[in-house]
Parts: C-alpha cells; sequence; structure tokens
C-alpha cells in the first residue's frame, strides 16, 4: 500500500494509506492525483463536505445503536450477531478527521495543503 504524505505550513505533517485518502478525496469531490494541492480558496468547501459527511456517518451510527438498544430491550440476543471487540471498525470519521483539521487550520493561516512533493 502506498502512502500519501499530506503538507502544510499551518499543521504537522499527515501520513495517510492512499486507499484512505481516495476514499476522503472522493468525499472532497477533488481526484487524487500523485501530486497536487487544496488551495484556500478550495478548502472551505473541502471542509463543508468533509463535515456533511461525518454528520451523515454520525447519524447513522445513532440509527444503528438505536435499532441495537431496541433488540436487547426486546430480549433478542445480539450476540451472535456482533463481531468479536477486536474487528471493531475504524469508521470514516475517524480517518478523515485529521485532514479535516489540517484543512482548518490551513484556511485560518491562508496556506494550501499539498501532497506527492
Amino acid at each position: 500500500m502506498a502512502i500519501v504524505t499530506f503538507k502544510s505550513k499551518a499543521a504537522g505533517e499527515i501520513f495517510m494509506f492512499r486507499e484512505t485518502a481516495e476514499k476522503i478525496f472522493k468525499v472532497i469531490g477533488k481526484p487524487l492525483g500523485l501530486r497536487g494541492v487544496l488551495t484556500p480558496e478550495e478548502i472551505p468547501d473541502a471542509i463543508a463536505a468533509l463535515k456533511d459527511a461525518m454528520e451523515k456517518e454520525k447519524e447513522f451510527l445513532k440509527g444503528l445503536r438505536e435499532r441495537e438498544d431496541k433488540r436487547f430491550r426486546e430480549g433478542k440476543d445480539l450476540d451472535e450477531e456482533k463481531k468479536p471487540a477486536i474487528e471493531a471498525p475504524v469508521y470514516f470519521t475517524q480517518r478523515a478527521y485529521p485532514l479535516l483539521e489540517m484543512l482548518e487550520r490551513s484556511l485560518k493561516k491562508d496556506t494550501p495543503v499539498v501532497w506527492g512533493v
């Protein structure tokens, strides 16, 4: 797996698997080339897209928890349906948050976020 390194003068470097970065950039609506830049003008839209996706995921997970709670209250056995704790997923929000934070800091400093350079 390839690694993508995001850089900004407003924050430290972020290292991310390329597959993860591609998923994030799909949400942002920008292709992830070998090299690239998110300009200060593009950053607000990228932030909004990431926050929207994170909010949707939050609502989805909330609904999932509510369904599990309901099944528990009804006395249905959830153990046979649950995966072992070791296989707990890492969600989009957890993976995208460091880049979101970099984008917010870069916006405040009016500086781009670059990768592959």
